[in-house]
């Protein structure tokens, strides 16, 4: 039997706690929320939603669908094509900056023959772009061109830090916990399985109130195919 309420008098025991094993428990009064397992059947909407939405910008031969592995998954997959495309899943612009979001995502990238000039993002952004250089503000790890490296860069359209390299590579199909903390505007850390990897000062300074989305989004260049798998994307902020 806990002896929790005898220690208390019997007055009620309440706390913020946030888990770095992906767990949340803050008060709703307090805190908001976004959060997808992606277990289902299918494939989310491509138009505005109560929740997560795909893009497809291919010829609709690409896949975004829910995978069927353990857990649930949700499956970007581009075709073998005549031109670029992009596909992505992405929540609303709904997360201001100056909340101190966490933006928190398992995802899993497989490769798959050449991929010169193939893009990856996984974050934050003010709204999603084929350029994703001209995204004005914006956290983001960034995978990009024939190497692993795991990159990162944040932009708020006064300074724009881009394509820091981690020291960290990526390992094809083997899924990583991707971690944005932007607690601090002028100080925003980046964690892949919970080691932080921020490789110099990362900031937003100039974010204040812009409203920010999150995504996970898979480009590929004429002819090639890339894929990504998404296990979860949270985002935790003040309300």
């Amino acid at each position: 039997m806990s002896q929790i309420p005898q220690l208390l008098n019997g007055n009620r025991l309440s706390h913020d706690a946030v888990s770095d094993n992906g767990w949340y428990s803050r008060g709703p009064g307090s805190h908001c929320q976004i959060f997808d397992d992606f277990i289902g059947t299918g494939a989310l909407p491509t138009t505005a939603h109560n929740g997560f939405v795909s893009h497809d910008g291919d010829d609709g031969s690409s896949a975004h669908v829910f995978s069927d592995e353990a857990c649930g998954a949700y499956k970007l997959l581009t075709s073998n094509h005549s031109s670029t495309k992009e596909i992505a899943v992405m929540g609303n612009a709904v997360i201001r900056a100056d909340k101190k979001p966490i933006f928190e995502a398992r995802v899993s990238i497989t490769e798959s023959g050449t991929r010169t000039n193939d893009v990856v993002i996984i974050g934050l952004v003010n709204a999603r772009n084929d350029a994703t250089d001209s995204i004005t503000h914006h956290a983001l790890f960034k995978m990009t061109g024939a190497n692993n490296n795991i990159l990162v860069e944040t932009d708020d359209n006064t300074t724009d830090t881009d394509d820091k390299d981690t020291g960290s590579d990526w390992v094809s199909t083997t899924y990583y916990k991707f971690k944005i903390d932007m607690s601090d505007l002028d100080a925003i850390q980046f964690f892949i399985d919970d080691v932080n990897v921020t490789p110099e000062t990362m900031k937003m300074s100039a974010a204040s109130s812009t409203l920010l989305l999150p995504i996970v989004e898979v480009q590929a260049s004429t002819g090639q195919i890339h894929q990504a798998n998404v296990d979860y994307i949270s985002v935790v902020w003040e309300r």
